[in-house]
């Protein structure tokens, strides 16, 4: 998972001089935290980012080959989310599952919408996937929230296969919904994440948690460097730039992205399972 506790919260950092604590593969992630992590574009990260690649480049061959693209798309979907659970089972049976680690981030929402376009695509689910899937894998994957842990154990794993998967999902639903975004389409996204932020900036003063590091930084992230320089709340206006920005980017081009031709469109919207402009427009995810 993306680093639940950020290093203000007390939990996400490096334990500095203390001792590395003994560990398993299959140990669970907050116990990790205190066993020794692995450096940002080091040999262990450039291993998994290369392993990363190859799952996306293996389920968008998928997509693009299968009789039921839609298919590969749920089968994805319930494997990122598998490996979700199996991460809560562990920190359920070491009793280490707290309120602060319930699966509620940002791309943890990334998830559930892949789970959701799956199954009845819309081009709101497609939109958010844009932004917040695209977005979110790739970031997590390349900054990674879990750098405190210790490269080859089960959470860690996890942690990258469930974002390259949710990066994967993300870009065959916007590969199906090619010629069909308009750039006023990131109103969705921006709508989606100023709710998310007003929600759990409330949320987490309650229950003492960080999620989508809306009350706190995750170590080792820029956003570490910006709550550093103009502390809290003031370092969300960077944040939030960033993710303005990075929305409006991606919008601009997937927008700007030539249609497909005509037959190969029409062949697309039937093996998937969404509806053409013209006959109708699709129905939002539910």
């Amino acid at each position: 998972r993306m680093g639940e506790k950020g290093g203000r919260l007390g939990e996400g950092r490096p334990s500095g001089g203390r001792p590395a604590m003994t560990y398993g593969v299959f140990t669970a992630q907050p116990l990790l935290l205190r066993s020794g992590g692995f450096s940002l574009f080091g040999p262990a990260h450039l291993a998994w980012l290369a392993a990363c690649a190859g799952v996306v480049a293996l389920v968008e061959r998928a997509h693009a080959r299968a009789r039921w693209p839609r298919l590969v798309l749920l089968a994805a979907s319930v494997v990122m989310l598998s490996l979700l659970a199996s991460e809560d089972a562990l920190m359920i049976f070491s009793h280490t599952f707290t309120k602060a680690w319930w699966p509620l981030h940002f791309c943890n929402f990334a998830e559930y919408l892949c789970l959701a376009y799956s199954m009845r695509p819309g081009h709101a689910c497609r939109e958010l996937l844009l932004t917040l899937g695209l977005m979110g894998g790739m970031a997590a994957m390349l900054i990674p929230g879990w750098l405190a842990c210790p490269p080859y154990t089960w959470p860690v794993a996890c942690g990258f296969m469930e974002h390259a998967l949710i990066f994967a999902v993300s870009w065959c639903a916007v590969r199906e919904g090619r010629g069909r975004f308009r750039l006023r389409d990131v109103r969705v996204s921006l709508a989606f994440v100023a709710a998310y932020v007003l929600f759990f900036r409330w949320f987490n003063a309650l229950l003492g948690s960080n999620y989508g590091f809306v009350s706190g930084p995750a170590y080792g992230t820029p956003i570490e460097w910006w709550y550093d320089a103009l502390g809290d709340p003031l370092y969300l206006l960077p944040y939030a730039l960033c993710f303005l920005v990075a929305a409006l980017a991606l919008n601009l081009w997937a927008s700007s992205w030539s249609a497909a031709p005509s037959g190969h469109r029409e062949r697309g919207a039937h093996r998937t399972g969404t509806a053409l402009p013209h006959h109708g427009g699709v129905r939002p995810c539910a």
